[in-house]
């Protein structure tokens, strides 16, 4: 494969330098490497996405609500996010109870026994093996997103999924699935996955980020259940990347259990239909107060 270097893509595209270099380290470029200071990309590597065609995808009318401050930094301050948390059984339990039920949600149903065993290093003779990797692989992404702290940009997100795929799918899991959004945000016009990522994560860079720690994680997961971005355990993938925005604000994750899936998918429908997250960013505010709870009474 041919390469050509950031000055050459400056000029194939007719963008500068500066531009190229910032959409590289976004990774927003598909197959850019960094050689040491510099940026090497394929040839044939297509223009990325003008972000004035990506702004016509927006969502619109995003009413995100609000939440209690006052008592998140409390408990921030009680229970602080840094790597003691590998030792906390109560943080094993919220770990292990919410990838469970998300499992559920994409169809996959595991014993609470089977993945504690699983869990501690055991293998679960009736349990198949992509179980067995799913279970380990999401929880070795929570621990490593305890340890990062920096900002998400798309490849961040990218790196996520093909963490969690490590030895279930090693090829295709470095695309997004081809198609549309499984939920479009406007009936009237749709938008390739790629573009529909592309511009959530425009979003974010521009505004989101920028928000309360758990609005942004709120409206980053509403986004990506939305979206669908990959064929498989796009829930488990959609609540790792809450994790990620959250436990860079040092938060942490939600407890996601079972007994709220009635609650949880009524409020993301309402956050769809009518662009009103508060019902949603509330019910997550409350299954992370609930986490600290867990934590509190360990």
């Amino acid at each position: 494969m041919k390469y050509i270097d950031v000055r050459e893509a400056a000029a194939k595209w007719g963008i500068s330098d500066r531009r190229i270099r910032l959409l590289c380290a976004e990774g927003r470029i598909d197959g850019a490497i960094k050689l040491g200071w510099s940026w090497t990309i394929p040839a044939d590597t297509p223009k990325p996405t003008d972000g004035r065609i990506l702004r016509r995808f927006k969502t619109i009318q995003i009413r995100p609500g609000s939440v209690d401050v006052d008592a998140l930094e409390r408990m921030k301050e009680e229970m602080p996010v840094s790597e003691d948390l590998f030792e906390n059984s109560g943080f094993k339990h919220i770990i292990r109870e919410s990838i469970e039920t998300l499992l559920s949600y994409d169809g996959t149903v595991i014993d609470d026994k089977d993945a504690r065993s699983i869990l501690s290093g055991r293998v679960v003779p009736y349990v198949p093996l992509e179980t067995h990797l799913i279970l380990l692989n999401a929880r070795s992404v929570i621990f490593s997103l305890v340890r990062n702290k920096e900002k998400l940009c798309e490849k961040d997100a990218r790196e996520i999924y093909v963490r969690l795929m490590q030895g279930i799918d090693d090829i295709s899991s470095v695309n997004y699935r081809e198609g549309y959004a499984v939920l479009p945000s406007r009936a009237s016009e749709e938008a390739s996955v790629d573009v529909e990522m592309e511009t959530m994560f425009l979003q974010y860079e521009n505004s989101w980020r920028n928000y309360q720690g758990i609005t942004s994680a709120v409206l980053l997961y509403a986004t990506l259940l939305r979206i669908q971005p990959y064929a498989d355990y796009s829930t488990l993938y959609s609540y790792l990347l809450l994790c990620a925005e959250l436990l860079r604000n040092g938060i942490l994750p939600p407890l996601v259990d079972r007994d709220s899936e009635a609650e949880a998918r009524a409020a993301f429908s309402l956050a769809l239909k009518r662009g009103n997250y508060e019902d949603f960013t509330h019910f997550i505010e409350r299954k992370i107060h609930d986490s600290y709870k867990v934590i509190r009474n360990v």
